[in-house]
């Protein structure tokens, strides 16, 4: 940091300087300043309302179903 760095007091400004000073200092006041941390959303994740269990899936199924059904795991 330089001497020349440093602004000048205020009491030694011309009447148009303070009147400028004024003005940035009341703009940078009312710009709003950039969050540096963005701001993330979070999705709700999709949660099946009625969970289905093997065994009410299997009762459902029809006899031809489950045939249909072991055949395509002994498949795999």
């Amino acid at each position: 940091m330089e001497l020349s760095d440093l602004k000048n007091s205020i009491s030694g400004l011309s009447d148009q300087e303070l009147m400028d000073l004024i003005r940035d200092i009341r703009t940078s006041r009312r710009t709003p300043k950039a969050t540096t941390v963005a701001k993330t959303t979070k999705t709700k994740s999709a949660k099946a309302t009625n969970p289905i269990s093997t065994d009410a899936l299997l009762s459902s199924m029809t006899p031809e179903q489950i045939d249909a059904l072991i055949n395509q795991l002994e498949e795999k």
